[in-house]
């Protein structure tokens, strides 16, 4: 079980906030930013490169703790400065070609479907966007039947930004591998707060960041590649850390997902990500889960007992992330009014999610997301002000 008494003293922002934006940035315990500080004064002291030689231990701990907390193999993992950058790293090694098709769906992270259709554009790729079914979810019979011999890829987002609804991540890597269509799956809302096993779920990247429900640094996150099916998919720009210079002329990419990583990178946010993921196994991913989810149904029952108050989430279970829209309340306002009050939350903007929440709603929406470290009488203060308002 975790301690909420002691995760909170070890939060210095709980003491005057109420955090409900984790699904933005969580709030990093003491010792993820005291590495970040402590690394940066290394380097201060002794010289950046001089410093990551005294630190390969703690670099390397990064991979050892993601490798245990999603069950595969520290060299199936890079360290990358984004999801972003991990996802359309991924993406791009495809080597894709005009008429190729790749297939996503109506929840698609806005980021990610802008360089979908900047592809469309520049390459002619194939683009088909299934849309989601009256729950939320991606329904894996049909996505089976949009599939042709021109799918070279399917793209998920397990747990969309704009609204909580968790995608069978797992149901839909099923079919992908039997079809020999690569999986890539945006994990960004999910790792951290739910447990995922790599060796179940059979997609071929799954790329996060690390400053959600990590709670991470900010500018980190990783990229997963399974290496028994992208080992010859080779990244669109090498350096000396994804490949060797052989001869003049020749070179040899790296098998490791390392191929992915760029040798200068923020040695002292991967410390930090490392020693965040660290701090979440030895709480227990299954534990973690288990309080957002209770924590995340106290909240949606509380706010549906407001009147002209709205829930959007869909599907059933609840992933830490609540969208929700009150009668006669725009989401700037009231999220203005949340602050003024010493809580946080986002909004999820109706023009970021056009193929989702543009199908029912005319305006942006609030969104409150919990993390293990919230309490109880945070929850209440919170649902005293959203009546109030």
């Amino acid at each position: 079980m975790i301690d909420l008494e002691t995760v909170r003293a070890e939060t210095p922002g709980c003491e005057k906030i109420i955090h409900f934006n984790n699904a933005g940035c969580a709030l990093s315990p003491n010792l993820v930013t005291d590495s970040v500080i402590s690394h940066l004064q290394l380097e201060q002291r002794i010289g950046g490169y001089e410093a990551a030689s005294q630190a390969e231990k703690q670099v390397a701990n990064f991979y050892t703790q993601l490798a245990q907390m999603l069950n595969c193999e520290s060299s199936e993992i890079a360290f990358m400065e984004s999801a972003t950058r991990a996802w359309q790293s991924a993406l791009l090694s495809l080597d894709l070609k005009a008429g190729d098709e790749i297939i996503t769906a109506g929840n698609e992270y806005v980021g990610n479907y802008l360089s979908l259709l900047s592809l469309t554009r520049h390459r002619s790729i194939e683009l088909r966007t299934l849309a989601l079914e009256a729950d939320g979810r991606i329904k894996a019979e049909k996505l089976e039947k949009q599939l042709s011999k021109k799918t070279r890829a399917i793209l998920v987002t397990h747990i969309a930004s704009q609204r909580g609804d968790i995608q069978d991540i797992k149901a839909i890597g099923e079919i992908a591998q039997a079809e020999g269509i690569c999986l890539l799956v945006d994990a960004c809302q999910s790792v951290g707060q739910l447990p995922l096993d790599l060796q179940e779920i059979k997609c071929d990247f799954l790329c996060a960041t690390g400053r959600k429900y990590l709670r991470g640094p900010r500018g980190t996150g990783f990229l997963f590649a399974r290496g028994q099916s992208t080992a010859s998919f080779i990244p669109r720009v090498l350096d000396l850390q994804s490949a060797s210079w052989d001869t003049a002329e020749s070179f040899t990419v790296k098998k490791s997902a390392s191929r992915f990583e760029s040798f200068e990178r923020n040695l002292a946010g991967q410390i930090g990500l490392g020693l965040a993921v660290e701090y979440a196994n030895s709480l227990g991913i299954i534990h973690i889960a288990a309080r957002i989810q209770s924590l995340a149904e106290r909240l949606v029952a509380g706010l549906q007992s407001i009147q002209g108050v709205r829930i959007h989430e869909l599907s059933e279970p609840r992933s830490g992330i609540v969208t929700f829209s009150k009668t006669g309340a725009k989401a700037a306002a009231l999220q203005s009014h949340l602050y003024q009050r010493g809580i946080n939350t986002s909004i999820s903007k109706r023009k970021n999610a056009m193929l989702d929440l543009d199908r029912e709603m005319r305006d942006d929406v609030i969104r409150a997301s919990l993390h293990y470290y919230n309490s109880g009488s945070e929850i209440e203060r919170f649902m005293q002000v959203i009546d109030r308002f």
